[in-house]
């Protein structure tokens, strides 16, 4: 088992002898980087920053190199939870005692441990950004710079190992080579777009109902459970939905109402991400605070529609608006 293979102690062991290291410079320093390494690491971690990230490209820059950004995000969050929920790799702490991780963070790294979410996803979104600017060697390097910072990030605050992380990266990076190819040879035919987006749609059901229906490890210390799957079953289910908005929306989009992202002045771009970005900002907001912050929606039958909406507000509804509403129209894209 991939569990088994990875949890080895001769493999383990180095990994961890690392994590005590950079444990002890935390100690050393009173903790004193925690909370930039906290406030870099929400670039590779939380839902919205990288989607609406990538949204201000698809809008305003290039609606193929967004649609790209896009399909390596979804492809490797996808492949994320997959492994994560396959391998149920248990966090550094669970796997030995003399790891302390940041008190700061703790709370939020609940689920499993194998590979890193946080680094695939900054692979995927800042990776891909210097993919799509490689002809402009300063912002592609300080983007590969930025994505492996993310990566040590987990490393330093002691919530994930180092094969966690590169994994994660390399994952990352594999989608980006994939995916692009994928999108020029959907070009060639629009309707390839409907046969890709059927072929998602079937992977994503198929994904789900394996995470919904495998059976998973249930531990106890002290008559406590060390890590409850119900937890990890309910954010993929949340994913999923963002998932399927966000496929959905995006190649939806490039097959039925393709836009142009360039079209209009430097002034009316930017105006375009800005009322874009607020209003997407908004609504994925909203939806962070009552799913994971306040618990205000715990039902995830509700929640799974509620999350393909917002990505779809990103990745279809809008642009449709600024393409078909008149007073749009006027401001944000002739």
């Amino acid at each position: 088992m991939i569990s088994e293979l990875l949890t080895n102690s001769n493999w383990l062991q180095p990994q961890i002898d690392f994590l005590i290291f950079l444990q002890n410079l935390r100690a050393q320093t009173g903790d004193v980087f925690d909370q930039f390494f906290i406030a870099l690491t929400k670039f590779g971690g939380e839902l919205h920053f990288p989607t609406l990230f990538i949204a201000v490209i698809y809008w305003c820059i290039s609606s193929k190199f967004g649609l790209f950004m896009f399909l390596v995000n979804g492809f490797t969050l996808t492949f994320s939870q997959l492994l994560k929920m396959t391998a149920c790799i248990y966090r550094p702490w669970i796997l030995n005692k003399t790891i302390t991780p940041s008190a700061l963070v703790i709370k939020s790294a609940g689920s499993y441990s194998f590979p890193s979410g946080h680094s695939m996803m900054a692979a995927s979104t800042w990776g891909a950004m210097a993919y799509v600017f490689k002809n402009k060697k300063w912002l592609c390097f300080f983007l590969i710079f930025f994505t492996l910072l993310i990566g040590f990030s987990r490393l330093y605050l002691g919530v994930h190992t180092p094969q966690d992380v590169t994994i994660g990266l390399l994952t990352g990076v594999l989608f980006i080579f994939t995916i692009f190819p994928l999108i020029n040879w959907c070009e060639k035919s629009k309707n390839r777009y409907i046969y890709l987006l059927l072929i998602i749609n079937i992977l994503l059901v198929a994904i789900l109902v394996y995470i919904l229906n495998k059976s998973y490890p249930i531990d106890y210390i002290n008559g406590k459970i060390l890590v409850d799957p119900r937890r990890g079953i309910n954010i993929s289910v949340v994913y999923f939905g963002w998932l399927f908005g966000l496929f959905n929306g995006a190649i939806f989009c490039r097959r039925f109402f393709p836009f142009n992202a360039k079209t209009g002045s430097i002034r009316t771009r930017f105006l375009r991400g800005i009322v874009g970005f607020i209003t997407a900002y908004i609504l994925s907001d909203i939806f962070q605070y009552v799913v994971f912050k306040e618990r205000i929606v715990t039902d995830y039958k509700i929640v799974m529609p509620i999350a393909f909406l917002v990505t779809f507000y990103i990745t279809a509804i809008y642009p449709w608006m600024f393409q078909k509403i008149k007073i749009l129209r006027k401001y944000l894209y002739i």
